[in-house]
């Protein structure tokens, strides 16, 4: 085992010290910007504060880059920046840092990364969430959501359509550190490699939460009405410090036709994990494609919570670049 770990480091070595040629070394920008009219009853709902409003949604400006080392391998790094919110509890820090951090990737062994990134728990979820990063979000209820800081995550090469990937968090956080998470999926979220997606995560003490997650996400049928698809998904959630624990559910349906995607959403958590009492949501919504990267929306949620309830409407252009 001693020689099997001088033998990894001394390869690891030896492409770091190589010759580095200038045509290796890629970068690139890239962002979101969304620009959003709000409307909402009550101050229930997170990243939203009561009334009339303009939200910039989780835009953001990032820039990565990547070294090749060896054919196999290469040095990659991340440095995003995000709006946190124009809501009243996001007054003191309306910008603030999001995916950072460093690795390596190869296409034989996975990708290994530190910094701050997304828990692979949460991007288990792959694309079941219609309403991903708007105040319709699965976050409202369902825990597990994190972006944690000095995690270190690994990724597997896919074998055919079957992917594994693990998150751990290291003790130098002043989060609550040591947790880990890991994921088994199968078929593809974009559904272009396979026409469904199927997942389980466990999360292990991540974040103070510990959490089962099932799901399967999957192209329905293709007609002259347009190609539906639709999801579902389980999760158990667990909190470590205080006697909070209860099941999710979220249901969907998308039903894309030429340049418009109507979305329907559902979903139930009695954990308390995220609010103080059991609750569930209505959202719906609809996507209009104005060009492969401009998208305009509309969106109408409802949060229903055992004594209180909000509602909110928005209206938003996203652009993806």
């Amino acid at each position: 085992m001693h020689k099997q770990r001088l033998l990894v480091v001394s390869a690891l070595l030896a492409g770091a010290t190589a010759p580095l040629q200038a045509d290796d070394f890629n970068w690139d920008f890239y962002g979101k910007l969304d620009l959003q009219a709000l409307y909402a009853d009550a101050d229930l709902l997170r990243y939203a504060d009561k009334g009339w409003q303009i939200e910039a949604p989780f835009s953001r400006l990032g820039i990565k880059a990547d070294q090749a080392l060896t054919d196999d391998l290469k040095l990659i790094a991340v440095y995003e920046w995000q709006v946190n919110g124009l809501d009243d509890s996001n007054k003191g820090h309306r910008l603030g840092s999001r995916n950072t951090y460093i690795g390596i990737a190869s296409k034989t062994y996975g990708e290994l990364i530190f910094g701050k990134n997304d828990s692979k728990f949460k991007k288990s979820e792959g694309k079941i969430d219609l309403f991903n990063e708007t105040l319709a979000d699965m976050a409202q209820l369902t825990p597990g959501q994190d972006r944690l800081e000095n995690i270190v995550s690994y990724q597997s090469p896919k074998l055919g359509l079957w992917q594994w990937s693990a998150t751990y968090q290291t003790g130098a956080s002043d989060e609550t550190a040591g947790g880990y998470d890991w994921t088994l999926s199968y078929g593809d979220a974009a559904f272009k490699q396979a026409p469904y997606y199927f997942a389980y995560a466990r999360a292990n003490e991540l974040n103070n939460i510990s959490a089962d997650r099932l799901l399967a996400h999957a192209l329905l049928s293709e007609s002259s009405l347009g190609t539906l698809s639709g999801g579902l998904m389980w999760q158990h959630s667990e909190h470590q410090t205080k006697p909070l624990r209860g099941n999710a559910w979220l249901a969907e349906l998308q039903l894309k036709r030429d340049a418009i995607a109507y979305k329907l959403q559902y979903m139930q958590d009695h954990s308390r994990t995220r609010h103080s009492e059991e609750g569930n949501s209505w959202s719906v919504g609809a996507d209009y494609s104005l060009s492969e990267d401009l998208t305009a929306y509309l969106l109408a949620t409802r949060l229903d919570l055992q004594t209180q309830h909000d509602s909110a409407a928005a209206l938003g252009v996203r652009w993806v670049f």
